[in-house]
């Protein structure tokens, strides 16, 4: 859904200073949302599944280490808030008071939006300063404005993650270098105008889960997305691909894998298996990937890759 102002943000006041920041961050050139035969030609890449596997991989990982975020937001919101997140902060202008992220600002969006409350934005900023993401700075300008950076921290974060999925398309495209030249740490004016683009398209009403919505009631469940991510990896067109430590998908192995309980890796699973994505044998624990989840997941990575793509493009068009 495309970001819209909230009650805030169109004040009959033209002056009050929250109304031009986020226009601020919305300007310029926006990724091109994939279309349904853009992500059809790109599944059709010979190294696609390659690429789509050592993301999974990774994105696992990634989820393994950082469980107390995914109970204070939910995944399809995370992607979006964090994107939002250093779009904001890299479009600040000091000509442009407020501008930036504020926490102001990224409440308005993320509620505009509908991605979640007013209140769950506050506790995931809480929560990315008592981890170190973020820090608090003052605004001599205004007190009552709360800005915020991201540490090097996030910064090193997001960009390893980012220039992972920049080489999976490297690694389909054949002939690109998108990881080298957006992510080259020598080179953070460059980054920051990627994470510019990515918070446009965000802002646009781009989503990855916008190819696979079968997809999205198991993502909105705890920590959905990284299971189905497991199972999906174990199918026969990808276990080749999928370190070994990874295939294991029982109910034991996926409650402890991601710190939940068995009773909830089950309801996940019959969910799953309602939306016909498998099939699961009770008494052998053995779980079988049908072809529907296999071609969401493939549709949900491919629209990613082809919206990280475009921005990217954006970015090394500015710098020719």
């Amino acid at each position: 859904m495309e970001f819209r102002p909230g009650p805030m943000l169109i004040a009959e006041d033209r002056s009050d200073p929250i109304v031009n920041p986020i226009e601020v961050a919305r300007q310029g050139p926006t990724p091109a949302m994939p279309t349904a035969e853009a992500i059809t030609a790109l599944r059709a890449e010979p190294r696609f599944r390659e690429a789509v596997a050592a993301v999974a991989a990774n994105s696992v990982e990634y989820y393994r280490g950082r469980w107390l975020a995914h109970r204070v937001l939910k995944d399809r919101a995370r992607f979006v808030m964090a994107s939002v997140m250093l779009g904001l902060h890299f479009s600040r202008r000091d000509d442009v008071p407020n501008s930036g992220l504020t926490s102001r600002s990224l409440r308005e969006i993320c509620v505009g939006a509908g991605l979640c409350s007013g209140g769950r934005v506050e506790a995931v900023l809480l929560m990315m300063r008592a981890s170190g993401y973020l820090e608090r700075v003052e605004d001599s300008g205004d007190l009552r404005v709360r800005r915020y950076v991201p540490t090097q921290k996030l910064l090193d974060l997001n960009r390893n993650r980012q220039r992972r999925a920049l080489a999976a398309v490297d690694m389909v495209r054949g002939g690109t270098a998108y990881a080298a030249h957006v992510c080259d740490e020598d080179e953070p004016e460059r980054y920051g105008r990627f994470l510019v683009a990515l918070g446009r398209g965000y802002l646009a009403g781009f989503r990855v889960p916008q190819s696979a919505p079968a997809l999205i009631p198991i993502m909105d469940r705890d920590v959905g997305l990284p299971m189905m991510m497991c199972i999906f990896l174990s199918s026969p067109e990808y276990a080749v691909f999928c370190p070994e430590k990874l295939r294991n998908v029982s109910v034991a192995a996926l409650a402890q894998r991601f710190n939940v309980s068995r009773v909830h890796v089950r309801s996940v699973m019959r969910a799953a298996e309602s939306a016909g994505f498998l099939l699961r044998n009770e008494e052998t624990a053995q779980v079988r990937v049908l072809p529907p989840l296999v071609e969401a997941m493939e549709n949900f990575f491919a629209n990613g890759f082809l919206f990280i793509e475009s921005a990217a493009k954006i970015v090394l068009a500015e710098s020719a």
